[in-house]
């Protein structure tokens, strides 16, 4: 049965004003800055049994982090609401960047986190690559529930 990410849930309504923004302007990237998960944040994707943080306090190595988890979900609610969208012909390209630290930048205080652009555009599946065997895991067209990180 199908079931969403719970954390891209969360970011429904800000993935919606990103996606209003890119099918305004066609053709051009938009971006916004997804900041880091706060303690609440840590806490609620701990709490759904994604440990944000190794034994050591850091980043655990081979593990998904809160913070990798939370950009994760803001790309999967993206691709969620422009399925949903009456523009879902339009292609959707998503870009997530480095993180990036806060501070003051041209008068605005940005706060620290990842860098996303999207651009969506006529053409579909033609402008993205996709690298072979991450998407299915048993051949064409079947993906695997038990592989998912939710």
């Amino acid at each position: 049965m199908y079931r969403r990410d719970p954390v891209s849930v969360l970011f429904d309504e800000g993935a919606a004003r990103l996606l209003e923004r890119a099918y305004a302007r066609q053709g051009q990237w938009v971006g916004t800055r997804l900041a880091n998960p706060g303690p609440r944040q840590v806490a609620y994707t701990a709490a759904l049994g994604i440990d944000p943080f190794g034994p050591d306090g850091k980043s655990g190595a081979g593990r998904l982090n809160a913070r990798t988890r939370w950009a994760r979900g803001f790309v999967r609610s993206l691709q969620y609401q422009h399925k949903r969208s009456a523009k879902a012909y339009l292609g959707l390209i998503v870009e997530v960047g480095r993180a990036m630290p806060g501070g003051r930048q041209a008068g605005t205080l940005l706060v620290p986190g990842r860098a996303i652009r999207v651009k969506v555009m006529r053409g579909g599946s033609s402008h993205i690559r996709r690298k072979g065997g991450l998407v299915y895991t048993e051949g064409a067209g079947r993906s695997d529930p038990g592989a998912r990180d939710w």
